[in-house]
């Protein structure tokens, strides 16, 4: 139906949209939009995974995650994931492979999109300068236990490993 704009900057869209029900009332909502986000389940070896500790400034605490960040330089996802893995890991990998899509909720107008990395081969880029990331081999269960033990927890990597994890457990996904 119709959107009204409130304020667009810094990559962000803060809008008042409308829209219909099926009854024909409309549901009007304050949305914001921004670029989506990519986050990646890097296997170094078959029952090992990367995850990164990051500080992060507004928390004033490091936070446990998977190597993440927005896909905004790039045209595809994949292609997003690809440059995250390299800049936040020091690694590409070889076979990268979708795994799923999640949002955070309908007022937030963007999407998170989780790969699977495997055969990962040492190919870095430079860390953004205004991170600071330290890389750590662990198994699946001390990444959940790091994510979940955060004292913020980063709600795409925490819902990336229990799902992952999930599907290993049901024979949904092999590595």
């Amino acid at each position: 139906m119709q959107k009204e704009v409130l304020y667009t900057g810094y990559g962000w869209t803060l809008a008042i949209d409308e829209s219909a029900l099926p009854d024909g009332r409309v549901k009007r909502a304050v949305v914001v939009q921004r670029c989506d986000s990519v986050h990646i389940l890097a296997f170094p070896t078959p029952s090992r995974i990367f995850l990164i500790r990051e500080f992060r400034p507004r928390y004033g605490s490091h936070l446990w995650m998977l190597p993440s960040g927005r896909a905004d330089k790039e045209n595809d996802h994949e292609a997003a994931a690809q440059r995250e893995l390299q800049e936040e890991t020091g690694f590409r990998a070889e076979h990268l492979t979708y795994y799923c899509s999640t949002r955070h909720s309908e007022s937030l107008d963007c999407a998170n999109h989780l790969y699977v990395a495997t055969q990962l081969i040492k190919d870095p880029l430079p860390q953004d300068s205004d991170e600071l990331i330290g890389v750590h081999d662990v198994s699946l269960d001390e990444a959940i236990g790091n994510v979940l033990g955060s004292p913020v927890v980063h709600t795409a990597s925490a819902y990336g490993l229990l799902r992952y994890a999930h599907d290993l457990r049901n024979g949904l996904f092999h590595t």
